[in-house]
């Protein structure tokens, strides 16, 4: 099956062409002060499918990171997806990153996932070997989050924001910013897995909402 999957959650945005769990082909955008990543997500969505002689068309599946992540960016990748899906009458499967950055765990151990979601709070989500859920993503304070990290002798994953806090209490952990990991890939693997194991009614297009876990950072007028 042909897959297109994205991700535009975090300054740098993947979208990787592949066929089941393989990947053909795939492109990296990191954001600028001038201009974020999601901006060029139709682009490079084109460019990469005429590189490779692709119709729009000839996709079979669409898969996406729904959060946790910038609001923004899951605001603009779940939209195209969502329009793509029905527009091409085929399935979108929604994926949390932290399934995607639990990828990195390459040892028995379960994987805790971390990422500052501001506010005095950080993103919490546990997933085992085989990044299946154990603890659904949720907001903990921090120090809520500092000891749930140390309760288990887990494989921590961390955001950058987070690091300086994990090192603060002593505590081993991977920043998955700083890992040369073919993120784009899992996406897709993750998608295909997705495919094979669910009836693909679960995947119409108005089922897929990114994972707002907080309300997103704005302020209202006052009145």
């Amino acid at each position: 099956m042909n897959i297109l999957a994205f991700d535009t959650s975090t300054d740098i945005m993947y979208v990787t062409l592949g066929k089941d769990n393989s990947v053909s082909d795939s492109r990296m955008i990191q954001s600028t002060e001038q201009s974020y990543n999601s901006a060029f997500l139709i682009s490079t969505m084109a460019d990469i499918l005429i590189k490779n002689n692709f119709k729009p068309q000839d996709i079979e599946a669409i898969g996406v990171n729904i959060g946790p992540g910038s609001f923004t960016g899951l605001r603009a990748s779940a939209t195209v997806a969502r329009v793509f899906a029905q527009q091409a009458g085929i399935p979108v499967i929604g994926t949390a990153s932290f399934e995607v950055y639990s990828k990195l765990n390459n040892t028995g151990k379960n994987a805790l996932c971390l990422m500052d979601a501001r506010r005095g709070k950080a993103y919490a989500g546990i997933y085992d070997k085989n990044t299946n859920p154990v603890s659904e993503p949720c907001a903990l304070e921090y120090q809520k989050a500092m000891e749930l990290a140390k309760s288990s002798d887990f494989f921590i994953i961390s955001d950058e924001r987070m690091s300086g806090r994990l090192r603060g209490e002593g505590l081993e952990f991977v920043c998955f910013q700083q890992e040369r990991a073919d993120f784009g890939g899992f996406l897709l693997e993750l998608t295909a897995k997705k495919l094979r194991e669910n009836a693909s009614e679960k995947f119409k297009w108005y089922n897929l909402k990114p994972l707002y876990i907080q309300p997103p950072p704005i302020s209202m007028p006052k009145k």
